[in-house]
């Protein structure tokens, strides 16, 4: 059994680069064991730990003027603490970075947007989890980097050049596959659980082009290593395991040698004019020559 204070203690660690990138500075001393304040220029935010659920709250005043009825939740999720593990409170802890990022985070000197050009939204992983929405590109490469802030800087670089979020360039070219490959190479167990942990969902619950992202230019790069890909297979859910294994056997046969070209050397960056069939959809069927069972 895990008591409230090293839940709380579990989640604010993982919730740290979003605070100070946000700018929130923690209230010493911490008066309560089970919730902890967190304060910026007139505001304040609070992470509380009870009742079987953790809670990010806000209040739009300095915490020594906030009564407790004036926190309102921003983010709820159930942390039943008879059976909570590390795991679950790392993945609560990336859900409320989350809610801090895109809610307060602080665009430093020099590194704006464009002129014109606004930061794109993100979906909501409650959206998602409720059924409302889908993974798209976008709220993957979100989670991606919630989960691997050093990899943060390329993202935002990523749409604050294009005006959008290019998903295969940030993996091909900003340091996302490079990191997953890393990690399946080192055969860390704890970080392949946490990788795969989010591939599977996100493979789960995207759209089309964020399943071909997550097989084709992601899984792909395994270039069909058998070692390597049996490494995953224990890791990876049943829906996607057979598909990633599929593509990457297309893509190391003489039939997807001119998609492995289209991998390795992608076209330049053009804005999008209509859409077209994908590179996904061809190789699992949709078009002529897809792949065999």
């Amino acid at each position: 059994m895990m008591n409230a204070k090293t839940a709380l203690d579990l989640i604010l660690k993982g919730m740290e680069p979003a605070l100070q990138e946000s700018e929130f500075v923690p209230v010493k001393p911490r008066e309560e064991e089970n919730a902890a304040l967190y304060s910026r220029e007139g505001e304040s935010l609070r992470v509380k730990v009870e009742d079987d659920r953790a809670a990010l709250q806000h209040c739009p005043r300095e915490p020594e003027l906030a009564l407790d009825g004036d926190y309102k939740q921003l983010a709820v999720t159930l942390l039943e603490l008879d059976t909570a593990s590390e795991a679950d409170c790392k993945y609560i802890a990336g859900d409320f970075a989350e809610v801090v990022q895109q809610k307060f985070r602080k665009k430093k000197k020099g590194a704006g947007l464009a002129p014109g050009v606004k930061p794109p939204k993100s979906i909501s992983k409650t959206a998602i989890r409720n059924g409302d929405a889908y993974y798209d590109a976008l709220s993957f490469g979100n989670s991606f980097t919630s989960m691997f802030p050093e990899l943060r800087g390329a993202y935002k670089e990523n749409y604050e050049k294009y005006g959008e979020f290019l998903a295969e360039e940030f993996f091909l070219r900003g340091g996302g596959n490079e990191l997953v490959l890393r990690l399946i190479k080192n055969d860390d167990k704890a970080q392949l659980k946490r990788l795969f942990g989010l591939l599977n969902e996100v493979y789960e619950n995207g759209v089309n082009d964020v399943q071909s992202l997550i097989c084709v230019t992601i899984l792909g790069a395994l270039e069909g290593d058998e070692v390597l890909l049996a490494r995953c297979a224990d890791y990876m859910s049943a829906d996607l395991a057979p598909v990633a294994i599929r593509v990457n056997r297309y893509l190391t046969s003489n039939a997807g040698k001119s998609a492995r070209m289209r991998l390795e050397n992608p076209p330049l960056y053009r804005p999008k004019k209509q859409k077209k069939q994908g590179l996904f959809s061809q190789m699992m069927g949709g078009g002529q020559g897809g792949l065999g069972m």
